[in-house]
């Protein structure tokens, strides 16, 4: 793919007239739809073109004329140049109603379908959320200074920001004490990422290194380590590179309402708002209205986040996963936690899997997917040969959903219930939950 050329400068007056689902104002002019970034419905904005198609132009707002009444001001300072946040200029209420209208507007527009109820929205705090990022870190030798943060809106560079409102404040607090001490490294400017992972109980962060540390080098992060009370682990290849500076960590989160304690490796995939994730749970297992007698698969089940919560409530659950180490995870998980009625098995879930054991000759009468954004379209012209009546369904992509949805339909399965969730505030990421009955 070419790069993106630069158009030729142009400034406009514009009407914005609704919202994008991406959380770009939508404005026309002359036969032409103008997406324009940091633009509310109502409001008349003067903005500079930054892309140009034959039917298409973005912009983004460089003055704005007349505010709508849902503007606020945003909490950081660097909001509009990075690329982590696009929705601080939006209440978290006006944010997630919203969302809300995206995925009412998938379901109408691909499934031709509404759901029996609406969920009312799932919300937890706003700021200071999440536990999981991916940091890049880059030395500008013009400043002698290390940058360290995440990327800029359509650009390469790493935002100059000394704090993160977003991350969780044992990091995003303390953002200019980690750029000093990896100023300090002989190799800063050999260090191109940092990934998080703040669990309930320890910090970790991976320090990616394309050159040896020395002595000297692992001292430094070994004293901010101590100042900021994290961890560091390396990383100087691929994940099977990562390992700790010095001692490992065990790293946890709890789901209380389950007598449930999960533990996961720093690259593991877990969900970046634990207080959500609880609340998505409880409404997951909710929907499910799981009885002693229900036998129930849960497909994408990672390191059994929602499996675990399940076998407390049903007679048996098998949980499938693509990846292996979350299997084995998931599987140490149950043993820890003295669960013996949940199975875990590997198995692609966008290949044949109808030989597979847990498929074969089973049949189950409840099941939850949790897929990747892509979807799990595959899969789900499966479920009727699983016997399953009752599906919920937790989604990170509402077009993929909605795709989903029209095929369930086509088996037989209608949408009873289905609402958003602030999994990501401050961002156009739109998290939901859909129930299916047969």
């Amino acid at each position: 793919m070419g790069r993106r050329r630069k158009p030729k400068a142009k400034t406009y007056e514009l009407e914005i007239e609704s919202l994008s689902h991406e959380g770009r104002g939508i404005a026309h002019l002359e036969e032409k739809v103008i997406f324009v970034s940091g633009a509310l419905p109502g409001e008349r904005v003067i903005a500079d073109r930054t892309f140009s198609r034959a039917k298409f132009e973005e912009a983004d707002v460089k003055e704005v004329l007349k505010p709508a009444d849902s503007r606020i001001t945003p909490k950081c300072e660097v909001f509009g140049v990075c690329g982590g946040c696009s929705f601080q200029h939006l209440s978290s209420e006006d944010q997630i109603d919203a969302k809300g209208k995206w995925l009412k507007d998938a379901f109408k527009g691909q499934a031709k379908v509404e759901p029996k109820h609406w969920l009312a929205p799932l919300q937890v705090e706003s700021w200071g959320y999440r536990r999981k990022a991916r940091l890049g870190v880059r030395y500008v030798a013009k400043k002698e200074k290390v940058l360290v943060g995440f990327r800029e809106k359509k650009s390469g560079f790493i935002t100059n920001m000394s704090r993160c409102e977003v991350l969780h404040p044992s990091l995003g607090d303390n953002l200019e004490v980690l750029a000093g001490a990896i100023e300090r490294l002989s190799i800063k400017s050999q260090v191109p990422q940092l990934e998080v992972a703040v669990a309930e109980n320890n910090t970790v962060l991976i320090l990616r290194h394309l050159e040896p540390l020395i002595a000297k080098d692992e001292q430094i992060l070994l004293d901010c380590a101590n100042e900021l009370g994290v961890t560091f682990y390396t990383q100087s290849g691929g994940e099977d590179t990562v390992k700790p500076l010095d001692q490992a960590v065990e790293l946890t989160y709890t789901h209380p309402d389950h007598d449930i304690e999960m533990e996961f490796l720093p690259t593991d995939f877990t969900q970046v708002n634990f207080n959500l994730n609880r609340k998505m749970i409880n409404l997951a297992l909710e929907m499910l209205e799981l009885n002693d007698k229900d036998e129930v698969i849960d497909l994408f089940c990672g390191l059994g986040n929602f499996t675990l919560p399940i076998a407390r409530h049903a007679k048996h659950v098998v949980g499938v996963e693509g990846d292996l180490g979350l299997v084995e995870r998931a599987k140490h998980n149950a043993n820890k936690n003295q669960i013996t009625n949940a199975d875990f098995y590997m198995a692609d879930l966008f290949k044949e899997v109808e030989g597979a054991p847990w498929f074969r000759g089973r049949t189950y009468n409840k099941a939850l997917i949790d897929p990747a954004r892509s979807g799990a379209i595959e899969i789900v012209e499966l479920l009727p040969k699983l016997g399953v009546e009752r599906l919920v369904y937790v989604s990170c992509n509402p077009a993929t959903l909605a795709r989903d949805s029209a095929k369930l339909i086509e088996l037989g399965y209608k949408l009873d219930t289905a609402g958003v969730m602030d999994m990501f505030p401050q961002t156009a990421h739109v998290e939901s939950i859909a129930l299916f009955t047969k």
